[in-house]
C-alpha cells in the first residue's frame, strides 16, 4: 500500500459527514469530478470499497466507518502540529477558548482573562459558558482549548488537573439568627426554605447525602444551575442558598452573608483538556493565570484553597 495523502482522507472526511459529492465538493471548493476522483484513488490506495449508493446518496460501508475514525484521530495530531506551526509563526499573536461552568465564568476565568491580556494584549480569548456536561463535551471534542468545571470528572480522553478548591456554604440573608453561627448543619437547616443546586451536579448529590445521613429532610424551594441566581435569590431574605462561595467574589451585596457549612463539602475546581491534543503554548499560559487566580481567590476568602504550586 503506498503512504496515504492526507489531502485524499480529508475529501473522504467530507464526503463521509455529507453523504454528497456535491456538498462535499461546495465545502471543500473544489469541482464535484476533482471529489469523486480523490475516492477512487483513496480506494485504491487502502484497498477497500467504501461508499455505496442509494438514490443518488452515497452510503459508507463498515470499512469506511472504521477508517473515518482512525482518520478522525489522525487529524487531531495534525492540528496540534499545525497550532504549533502557528505559534512559531505568531509569537504572543494567537487565540485561546476555554468552555466553563457560570460561576467560574464569571469569577476565575475573568479576572484570569484580564490578566493574560495584560501581558499579551494581541491575543483573542473566547470564552464558552455551559452546563457541566456541555464543559466535558466541548474539551473531549476538541471544540475548545481548556474545559474548567467543579470536579470529579471521569473521561478517558481528557487530561484533568485540580488546580484549586472551595467549599459549599450558605448563603444567609444579614440579619438572620445563622449570621452569627460559626458554621451550619443539616440540623440546624431543618424546616428551613433552601435553594440548591440543580441535580446533575456534583454537589448536589452530596448535599443530599449530608442530609440523608442525618434523617433529616431538605425543604428545597428552588434548584438552580448557577451559584449567581441562587445568591441573588438568598438575598431577598426568604430562603437559604447551599452554594459554592464565588458569586460573593462578584457580586456585591452586603444582604447576604456566607456561613461555613458542616459537614465539609469541598468543590474542586477541574481544569481539562484533550489527552488527544496537547495544549498550545497560549492554552499553557492561560491555564498558569487560572492557577495564579486560585492563589489569590484563596488568599482573600477562607472558602478557597488555590493550588501548592504555579510555573
Amino acid at each position: 500500500m503506498r503512504r496515504l495523502n492526507l489531502r485524499l482522507l480529508e475529501v473522504f472526511r467530507v464526503v463521509f459527514e455529507t453523504r454528497s459529492v456535491t456538498a462535499a465538493s461546495m465545502r471543500l471548493g473544489v469541482t464535484q469530478p476533482a471529489v469523486s476522483k480523490a475516492l477512487v484513488e483513496l480506494e485504491q490506495d487502502v484497498g477497500l470499497v467504501l461508499f455505496g449508493r442509494e438514490r443518488r446518496r452515497l452510503i459508507p460501508t463498515e470499512d469506511a466507518t472504521r477508517l473515518y475514525d482512525e482518520a478522525t484521530r489522525l487529524f487531531t495530531h495534525v492540528t496540534a502540529f499545525e497550532d504549533r506551526v502557528k505559534e512559531f509563526r505568531c509569537g504572543q499573536a494567537g487565540e485561546v477558548s476555554i468552555a466553563v461552568i457560570p460561576t467560574l465564568a464569571t469569577s476565575v476565568v475573568v479576572q484570569a482573562a484580564v490578566a493574560l491580556q495584560l501581558k499579551a494584549p494581541h491575543v483573542k480569548l473566547r470564552v464558552v459558558t455551559g452546563s457541566r456536561a456541555e464543559v466535558i463535551k466541548a474539551a473531549a471534542h476538541h471544540q475548545v482549548d481548556l474545559g474548567l468545571l467543579h470536579g470529579p470528572v471521569e473521561d478517558r480522553d481528557l487530561d484533568t488537573e485540580i488546580i484549586g478548591e472551595s467549599e459549599i456554604v450558605a448563603a444567609v440573608h444579614r440579619g438572620h439568627v445563622f449570621e452569627r453561627y460559626e458554621f451550619l448543619t443539616p440540623r440546624d437547616l431543618e424546616g428551613h426554605p433552601l435553594i440548591i443546586t440543580y441535580v446533575g451536579a456534583p454537589a448536589s448529590y452530596l448535599l443530599r447525602e449530608c442530609f440523608e445521613a442525618t434523617r433529616i429532610r431538605m425543604q428545597v424551594a428552588m434548584e438552580a444551575n448557577s451559584s449567581a441566581v441562587a445568591f441573588a435569590a438568598a438575598s431577598s431574605g426568604r430562603c437559604i442558598a447551599l452554594i459554592d462561595p464565588w458569586p460573593s467574589c462578584v457580586i456585591r451585596d452586603d444582604r447576604c452573608v456566607l456561613v461555613r457549612f458542616r459537614p465539609l463539602i469541598p468543590q474542586r475546581v477541574a481544569l481539562l483538556n484533550s489527552s488527544f491534543r496537547p495544549p498550545s503554548h497560549l492554552a499553557r499560559q492561560f491555564a498558569e493565570e487560572l492557577r495564579q487566580q486560585m492563589n489569590t481567590a484563596a488568599a482573600s476568602s477562607h472558602f478557597v484553597r488555590g493550588t501548592v504550586n504555579s510555573t
